[in-house]
């Protein structure tokens, strides 16, 4: 069996398990919308992934053309950066001068992302539909991580709303360090590593959403 395929069915277990468990423990009266679009962000990594294992079974390639399954890595993608973006940023960051090193040093995150593109595909000889998909994911993935990056590192506030949500934002980091480890993988149509790191990404994305509900609780008891 493909192992980019094997790779694929892991990180769909992971996001359906994901999906699941946010849609059972968030979607109820009184709930945080927070926790709901992350719970979108491993909904839109799992139909995304089941569109690729269909496809893999069927045309056997998610790489050399545009698919729909990479969808599902932009939406999950878009999903967590939207999530910190805005109101859960605004109770972290005042905009004061104090917090300047903040801001600042969770740009490694998005210059990671964005050298990564540089190294891999901008002057690689690539199709540009391939050099397009590859520049979204690692746009979104920047985006994502600079947020998710900000909020590892940021002190804590009132209510313990920033530590209680760490280890959700480091493994959102993670997350987007892996979606852009993939599409390189994908591009080299290196199997082995295309086959660890779906295996990640299912550990990963498994693990998401019961680390919001965990730090939900330790912010609202």
């Amino acid at each position: 069996m493909n192992l980019i395929l094997i790779g694929n069915i892991f990180t769909c277990a992971g996001a359906f398990f994901g999906f699941n468990y946010g849609i059972t423990k968030f979607f109820k009266p009184k709930k945080a919308v927070y926790a709901q679009m992350i719970t979108f962000a491993c909904g839109c990594m799992a139909f995304g992934r089941l569109y690729q294992i269909v496809r893999l079974l069927t045309a056997g390639d998610i790489f050399e053309r545009f698919q729909l399954g990479v969808l599902g890595v932009f939406g999950g993608l878009v999903f967590l950066f939207s999530a910190n973006f805005g109101l859960m940023d605004s109770l972290a960051d005042d905009g004061s001068k104090k917090y300047l090193k903040y801001r600042l040093i969770p740009l490694v995150a998005p210059a990671a992302a964005v050298a990564a593109y540089l190294v891999f595909f901008a002057f690689k000889d690539y199709p540009l539909l391939v050099k397009i998909m590859a520049g979204l994911v690692c746009l979104f993935a920047a985006q994502s991580s600079y947020y998710n990056l900000k909020h590892f590192i940021f002190p804590d506030v009132d209510f313990g709303v920033i530590n209680s949500l760490k280890l959700y934002n480091l493994l959102s980091l993670i997350f987007s360090a892996l979606c852009v480890a993939e599409v390189i993988a994908y591009s080299r149509i290196n199997e082995v590593l295309s086959l660890v790191i779906g295996i990640l990404l299912g550990i990963d994305l498994m693990l998401i959403t019961p680390a919001v509900e965990r730090g939900i609780k330790k912010w609202t008891t």
